[in-house]
């Protein structure tokens, strides 16, 4: 498959708030592979362990595939720039697009995914970086691939302190719109029993198989390729999802389905603007608000099963 990457430097006063709204600006128009730079530019000088300079300029990189709609989505995100712009003084931005194929993208993000503390006791580390475990450590690797998921953006880091907090106890877990397979694979290793996956994109597949079997998991796992829950017919005593808020919100029609009386159910993805609306939607659903916690303007929610 061919992409086109679209680069966007910018400045603003409040660039954590600008970082979410871009990020928001991609996924509105289904763009879920992004790449969020934070402080660091393409100079030399800012890696140099003498002089570690922090940098006004922050970068966004969304992936579009290069079809017939590429064009209608480069033309949203330039008058959506331009909006963002007029709306804001301080707002500064050069937007870049280049063509690359699959191993382009897959090869980009090595530039940038690390390892990194996503709590104080799981590391999350791509294959190409060593890392010596503390006493204490779960180190968890995992590569992206071609599929959504590296466990650096706030969302997912919500979603791992959650399931630390509510996975001991619990036996079968669904990870609705899994990507990679991040949670899934935190999850099994916190201890749940079977875990399960489902994402619309068939790339996906292969990718949590492979991230299954970096860290030596065999069994009791499944991924189905599916919409939503179109496809789930069972039960599950935890359920999470890790996606956009206009999703989730859909995703409430149809989510008792896969619900076991008293069932804990992790929501992120949510920004902090749209929570209230949301929440209002839950109460018709049958699950009751027992968690909250948020980073940068992104809020994770955790529901039981009444």
């Amino acid at each position: 498959m061919n992409w086109i990457k679209v680069k966007i430097d910018y400045f603003s006063n409040t660039l954590e708030e600008t970082k979410s709204k871009l990020i928001n600006m991609f996924e509105e128009i289904g763009i879920k592979q992004i790449e969020v730079i934070d402080y660091f530019s393409d100079n030399s000088l800012d890696y140099n362990i003498n002089f570690k300079k922090k940098s006004e300029i922050w970068s966004i990189i969304g992936y579009i595939v290069n079809n017939r709609f590429s064009k209608l989505k480069l033309n949203i995100i330039s008058d959506k720039l331009k909006e963002f712009s007029l709306d804001d003084e301080e707002f500064m931005y050069e937007i870049y697009t280049s063509e690359c194929s699959d191993d382009d993208w897959k090869d980009e993000w090595k530039k940038y995914f690390h390892t990194v503390n996503i709590t104080d006791n799981i590391i999350i580390k791509p294959s190409w970086d060593d890392y010596e475990a503390s006493e204490g450590e779960t180190v968890i690797e995992i590569d992206p691939g071609m599929a959504f998921g590296t466990g650096t953006h706030e969302t997912t880091a919500l979603c791992v302190e959650f399931l630390e907090k509510y996975v001991p106890g619990k036996k079968k877990l669904l990870d609705i719109g899994c990507g990679s397979g991040i949670l899934m694979l935190i999850g099994k290793i916190l201890g749940v029993e079977k875990v399960v996956g489902i994402d619309i994109d068939s790339n996906v597949k292969d990718v949590v198989i492979e991230n299954f079997e970096k860290n030596n998991i065999k069994d009791n796992y499944e991924i189905i390729i599916g919409d939503l829950v179109e496809d789930i017919n069972e039960k599950y005593d935890l359920v999470v999802s890790n996606i956009l808020v206009d999703v989730l919100t859909e995703l409430l029609e149809n989510i008792e389905k896969t619900l076991e009386k008293g069932a804990t159910i992790i929501f992120s993805g949510i920004i902090k603007d749209k929570e209230e609306e949301f929440l209002r939607k839950t109460k018709e659903h049958n699950l009751i608000e027992i968690d909250r916690n948020e980073k940068n303007n992104w809020v994770s929610l955790v529901f039981k099963y009444n």
